[in-house]
């Protein structure tokens, strides 16, 4: 997203960008390495000089953001691991502003083990070779 929104050069020109990303995780570790990432990739000025980029420690199911903060949610592999999906579905809906986007990516179990056997192939195969491929990153 940082790359895609051109964050990182748009900061630059002025430190001040109504373009912004915020990453949050309930596990401090995760955003640690993240940030560590963000900041080999990126330099420490995006993070410390220039709101374009933030790290926030926080629960899907209570979201540490105000009412109608962002114009884009997106939830990767986050949904299995919440308590309550009814619970963290409304606190995502809660902070996106009217006419905001929702995207969430996961897996699913398929009932048919023929269908079973093609989406385990994709999934272990095809996607993480299309990730690296697309991030230029292989973890």
């Amino acid at each position: 997203f940082v790359d895609a929104a051109g964050c990182a050069e748009r900061s630059r020109s002025s430190g001040n960008d109504e373009i912004n990303v915020t990453v949050c995780d309930i596990n401090p570790e995760m955003l640690r390495v993240g940030e560590k990432r963000a900041r080999d990739r990126y330099g420490h000025a995006l993070l410390d000089d220039t709101k374009a980029l933030s790290f926030v420690e926080g629960n899907a199911q209570h979201l540490p953001f105000e009412d109608e903060q962002f114009d884009l949610y997106t939830i990767a592999f986050g949904l299995r691991n919440v308590t309550d999906v009814d619970m963290a579905l409304r606190d995502a809906y809660r902070v996106l502003k009217p006419g905001g986007r929702y995207l969430c990516l996961e897996f699913s179990h398929v009932p048919n083990p023929a269908f079973q056997a093609i989406y385990d192939a994709y999934s272990f195969n095809v996607i993480p070779a299309v990730g690296e491929m697309v991030a230029n990153d292989r973890a």
